[in-house]
C-alpha cells in the first residue's frame, strides 16, 4: 500500500508530507483548491511525463516521493532487482525530481533509474483512473491479462508457453539451417574447385623437399662424379694411393710396438684410421654410382616441382598445410551433402511443434471466450448498479492473420495462418456502448473519464481476488452520478477496499461518507503566496465537510444533521 507521500514545490504546494492508512481514503475540497495537483504530483512519482509548469514559482526544482509498503509486492521484486538494479527493502520508495530547466531525475530505493523503468514499476503499483494517462483500462494490451486473471487459466497458459518456447526454438534452428543452405551452394562450388586443384596435383608430404634435393644433385652430377673419381684415385685407385702407403705405416707402428710396449696405443689408432679410410672409400663409391644422370627423369622432376610451387602460390599455403586442408575440405563437403537431410528433419520438428502449440492456443481461446461471455454479463450488471444501465460491454477476441510469405513464425487456426506470441494468438479488447442504438466501440475512444473510472471499478470489483495492483485511485468517478447511484458507487469502492488500498477524489457526500479516512484539500492565501495543503479530518471536521458537500458553501444545522445521519449509515 501507499504509506507516505512527500510533495515539494509542486504548483501551490510548498511542502506536503502525509501518511496514509489501508482501506478507502476519500479526498474532497472546493473547486480550485488543488485536488488535481495531488494526483498530478503522484503521477510524476509513477513515471508520467514531467511538465516544468508544475514547478512552484521561484523554486529550483520539484520533488515527489512515494513510499510503498513492500509486503505483498514480492511479484515486483525481480523487476526491482534485475531491471532497476535496486536493492529490495521492506519499503519501496519511488522518487522524482524535476528541475526548472526540465531535467528529470528518477530513483527507486535511492538507485538512479531511467524514467521508463520508473513508469513500468509505477504501473505495477498504482492504477490511476480519471483524466490522466496512467489508466491501464485504456490500454488494450492490458485487457488480455485482465481476462486471463478472471478466467483463472494459469495452468493452460503455462502449458501453452512451454510449447510456444519449444516452437520458437525449433524455428530458430530451422532458420539457421536455411541460412546455411542458402550459402551452401556457393560454398560447395568453391570447396569443390579447391579440392580439385589439390587432387589434380595430388601432393605427397615431404615431396617438394625431396625433389629439390634431387634436382640440386642432378644439376651438378658431372662435377660431383669428377670429385668422387679424384678422391677415390688418391685414396685407393692410384698407383701410389693413400691406403697402400698407410698400410706401410700400420706395419711400421706394429713393429715399433713389439719393441716398445708404450707405443701399443698407436696400433689401435692406426687400425681405427684405416677403418675410417675404408668407410670413406665405400661411401664415395656408393655415391658415385648413384650419380647416374638421367635427363628425362630430371625434366620430369622439374615439371613436378613447378606444379607443387604453383599449387602453394595459388592456395597461399605450405605443402603440409595443403595436405591438411585437403582433409578439411573433404569433411566440409560431406557435411554440406548431409544438410538437406537436416533441413527435412528440422522442418518436420517445426511442423509437429506448430501443431501441438496451435492445439494449446485453441484451448486458450475456448477458455477465454467462455470467460468473456460471463465477464460481459457481470460487468454490465455491475455498471447498471453504478448508474450506467443502458451500457453494453463486450470483450472481443480476435486473431491476426499473417501473409503466406510470413515464413515459419505463425500458428494454424484451422487452415488460417495467425500471428502468435507467448500469450497465445488472441487479441483481446474491451468495447463499450453507453447509449442505446450505438454500436460498441473501443473503450478508449468512447468512454469519458467518469465512465472509465466506473468501468474499472466494476472490473476491479469482479477481479478483486486476482488483481495484483495494490493501489487504485479514482478521480472524477462521480461525474454524472448522484443520489442512490452515488451510494452504490461508494459501497462498491468500500467493498473493494477490503483487498486494495483505494483513493477516491470526489465531490459527492454519499461517496465521502463511505471513507475509512477522509482528507480535505485546502487553499490558503496570504499577501505573499497561495498554498495548498492536505488535512486529515477528525470526526467533527468530517461532519462539517460532508455537510458542505450536501448543502453547498453555507453549512446549515440541517446539513450537519443530514451529514451525521449519512456518516452513521455508511460507517455503521
Amino acid at each position: 500500500m501507499l504509506r507516505n507521500l512527500l510533495i515539494q514545490n509542486i504548483a501551490l504546494i510548498e511542502r506536503l508530507e502525509v501518511e496514509f492508512a489501508p482501506g478507502l481514503t476519500v479526498i474532497t475540497g472546493e473547486t480550485g483548491a488543488g485536488k488535481s495537483i495531488i494526483v498530478d504530483a503522484l503521477s510524476l512519482a509513477l513515471g508520467e511525463r514531467a511538465n516544468t509548469t508544475l514547478i512552484r514559482s521561484g523554486a529550483p526544482k520539484a520533488i515527489v516521493e512515494a513510499e510503498f509498503d513492500a509486503e505483498g509486492l514480492e511479484h515486483c521484486r525481480p523487476f526491482v532487482e534485475e531491471e532497476a538494479m535496486a536493492e529490495w527493502q521492506p519499503v519501496l520508495i519511488l522518487r522524482r525530481e524535476v528541475s526548472e530547466k526540465g531535467v528529470s531525475r528518477c530513483f527507486i530505493n535511492d538507485t538512479p533509474v531511467q524514467v521508463g523503468i520508473l513508469k513500468m514499476l509505477g504501473e505495477m503499483l498504482v492504477d490511476l483512473h480519471g483524466q490522466h494517462e496512467h489508466q491501464s483500462l485504456l490500454k488494450p494490451e492490458h485487457h488480455l491479462p485482465m481476462l486471463d486473471r478472471y478466467a483463472g487459466i494459469n495452468a493452460l497458459l503455462e502449458a501453452y508457453r512451454k510449447d510456444f518456447a519449444a516452437f520458437t526454438s525449433a524455428i530458430k534452428e530451422l532458420e539457421a539451417a536455411k541460412e546455411s543452405a542458402r550459402s551452401a551452394a556457393q560454398r560447395k562450388e568453391l570447396l569443390t574447385i579447391e579440392l580439385k586443384q589439390i587432387d589434380d596435383v595430388d601432393p605427397i608430404e615431404g615431396e617438394d623437399i625431396e625433389i629439390e634435393s634431387k634436382l640440386q644433385r642432378a644439376e651438378h652430377a658431372e662435377r660431383l662424379a669428377a670429385l668422387c673419381s679424384e678422391a677415390l684415385y688418391l685414396l685407393s685407385d692410384g698407383d701410389d694411393n693413400l691406403l697402400s702407403g698407410f698400410g706401410r705405416v700400420q706395419r711400421a707402428v706394429t713393429d715399433l710396438a713389439s719393441v716398445d710396449a708404450s707405443m701399443e696405443y698407436l696400433v689401435k689408432e692406426a687400425d681405427s684410421a684405416s677403418a675410417s679410410f675404408d668407410e670413406i672409400v665405400r661411401v664415395l663409391r656408393d655415391y658415385s654410382e648413384s650419380l647416374d644422370f638421367n635427363p628425362q627423369e630430371t625434366e620430369a622432376m622439374k615439371k613436378r616441382a613447378m606444379e607443387l610451387s604453383s599449387l602453394k602460390k595459388k592456395l597461399h599455403r605450405t605443402l603440409p598445410e595443403i595436405i591438411a586442408r585437403r582433409h578439411e575440405v573433404a569433411e566440409e563437403l560431406a557435411s554440406l551433402e548431409s544438410l538437406d537431410d537436416t533441413l527435412v528433419k528440422l522442418e518436420r520438428d517445426v511442423a509437429e511443434a506448430r501443431e501441438h502449440t496451435s492445439g494449446n492456443a485453441q484451448k486458450l481461446t475456448e477458455a477465454r471466450k467462455k470467460a468473456a461471455a460471463k465477464l460481459n454479463k457481470e460487468v454490465a450488471g455491475q455498471l447498471a448498479e453504478l448508474g450506467m444501465k443502458k451500457t453494453v460491454f463486450e470483450t472481443r477476441i480476435s486473431q491476426t492473420p499473417v501473409a503466406e510469405s510470413s515464413g515459419e513464425k505463425h500458428l494454424m487456426s484451422g487452415k488460417a495462418k495467425v500471428a502468435a506470441d507467448e500469450d497465445g494468438w488472441d487479441t483481446v479488447e474491451f468495447f463499450l456502448s453507453a447509449n442505446v442504438g450505438e454500436d460498441p466501440k473501443p473503450l478508449a475512444k468512447v468512454a469519458s473519464g467518469g465512465e472509465v473510472s466506473r468501468i474499472m471499478l466494476a472490473l476491479k470489483s469482479i477481479l478483486s481476488e486476482s488483481d495484483r495492483i495494490p493501489v487504485l485511485i479514482f478521480d472524477e468517478i462521480d461525474v454524472g452520478v448522484s443520489g442512490g447511484t452515488a451510494s452504490k458507487v461508494g459501497m462498491v469502492m468500500r467493498n473493494l477496499a477490503k483487498t486494495h488500498q483505494i483513493f477516491a477524489i470526489t465531490h459527492l457526500p454519499q461517496i465521502a461518507g463511505m471513507g475509512d479516512n477522509h482528507y480535505l484539500v485546502e487553499k490558503t492565501s496570504t499577501k505573499q503566496r497561495t498554498t495548498t495543503s492536505l488535512v486529515h479530518l477528525d470526526r467533527e471536521r468530517r461532519l462539517t465537510e460532508i455537510a458542505r458537500l450536501l448543502s453547498g458553501d453555507s453549512v446549515t444545522d440541517t446539513a450537519l444533521k443530514n451529514a451525521e445521519e449519512l456518516l452513521a449509515h455508511t460507517t455503521g
